[in-house]
């Protein structure tokens, strides 16, 4: 039987409330109403007893191996900060039973962290991805989960690029769906992405 995994990129509070990178997706993120579609997405998921896994990008400075290789910007402004508000889960997103992915370095979610063995130790084969930036952290991470074998499907509703153009560019190149066709989906753990 095939399971399937919500993957959430980055719902962190600079993202999400206030800071730099907030500022980024500001429009995008409130014209599409990002956080009340993931929350309704997420509640339908645990409901069906999918698998929700969070892919957090920490900037933790006394990492040596990791901290050159994180993305500058978040070096430069010093976002999302261990130990900082900023790097802390959106409220109402990460709930008891969660997983969290960790040692995450890139762009990309799988880049230096144990996601893709989360993803093979939880018979995962389908994952929908939401977060920040479509155009870059969930696209990235989407094209390197199918290298890798996974069905993937961007969740239109619980993703912001940078502009309205952007979503729908990365919305055209890669396979996305509205949480209206992503509900019955979920309701049916066991169906494959196709």
């Amino acid at each position: 039987m095939a399971k399937t995994a919500i993957l959430l990129t980055e719902f962190q509070k600079n993202w999400t409330d206030k800071g730099v990178f907030h500022q980024l997706i500001k429009r995008e993120y409130h014209r599409k109403n990002v956080l009340i579609h993931t929350k309704e997405l997420l509640a339908v998921a645990r409901e069906n007893q999918n698998v929700i896994i969070h892919a957090p990008l920490i900037i933790d400075k006394t990492d040596k191996y990791r901290y050159p290789k994180t993305p500058f910007p978040a070096r430069l402004f010093r976002q999302l900060a261990k130990g900082t508000w900023k790097a802390e889960f959106t409220d109402g997103i990460y709930a008891e039973g969660d997983i969290v992915a960790t040692g995450r370095s890139g762009y990309d979610c799988c880049v230096d962290s144990n996601l893709v063995q989360l993803l093979k130790e939880n018979k995962i084969k389908n994952v929908v991805l939401c977060g920040f930036t479509t155009e870059n952290c969930v696209k990235e991470t989407m094209i390197e989960l199918q290298i890798q074998g996974f069905n993937c499907v961007i969740a239109t509703d619980c993703t912001a690029a940078l502009t309205a153009a952007s979503q729908q560019k990365v919305e055209k190149q890669l396979q996305s769906s509205s949480n209206e066709l992503l509900y019955s989906f979920l309701k049916e753990n066991g169906k494959d992405l196709e």
